[in-house]
């Protein structure tokens, strides 16, 4: 890297740094916030196509755009409940950070194949009786392609707001 390309970024990491830090300068932090986290749940209407990836996630992002709003509601309203019991009144969003839903249930984002995946395939076991000791004995494996529309999407949000 040439000498004066090298200044060049340089100079331009450093602007970089000197804007950002002017910028946090000017927005100091307020001295009393209230957090609540709000939940909402929305049913997925099932797409007509059941078998493909793409209508599934398309419904599934629209039941999401539905339920984040309804969470932000729900956080809105839990910290106007917190803030009015504490004696203060309820400001401007500070901050709003996405929760994730467990992983271990009820099975929103996380399924068979692993998170945003509604298809792939599945394997199961192909069993026989022997006819002399009537006991059941896997023979071998069956796979299949198959998808799973999720029955509801479930947002959390958690949003700090400022107090005075």
């Amino acid at each position: 890297m040439s000498r004066s390309r090298r200044r060049c970024l340089v100079a331009s990491a450093a602007i970089c740094v000197l804007s950002a830090s002017t910028a946090q300068a000017q927005a100091p932090a307020p001295e009393r916030t209230v957090a609540a986290q709000g939940v909402a749940s929305v049913k997925v209407v099932a797409p007509k196509d059941r078998k493909h990836e793409a209508p599934i996630r398309a419904a599934v992002e629209a039941a999401e755009a539905k339920s984040l709003p309804r969470a932000m509601a729900a956080a809105r309203e839990k910290a106007t409940t917190l803030a009015r019991l504490s004696g203060l009144t309820l400001g401007a969003i500070v901050s709003v950070s996405d929760a994730q839903v467990s992983p271990y249930g009820p099975f929103g984002f996380y399924g068979t194949f692993g998170p945003d995946r509604f298809c792939g395939t599945v394997r199961s076991s192909v069993f026989k009786t022997d006819k002399t000791t009537g006991k059941r004995k896997r023979v071998g494996f069956r796979t299949r392609h198959t998808c799973r529309v999720p029955s509801t999407v479930t947002s959390s949000l958690t949003v700090t707001f400022a107090a005075s």
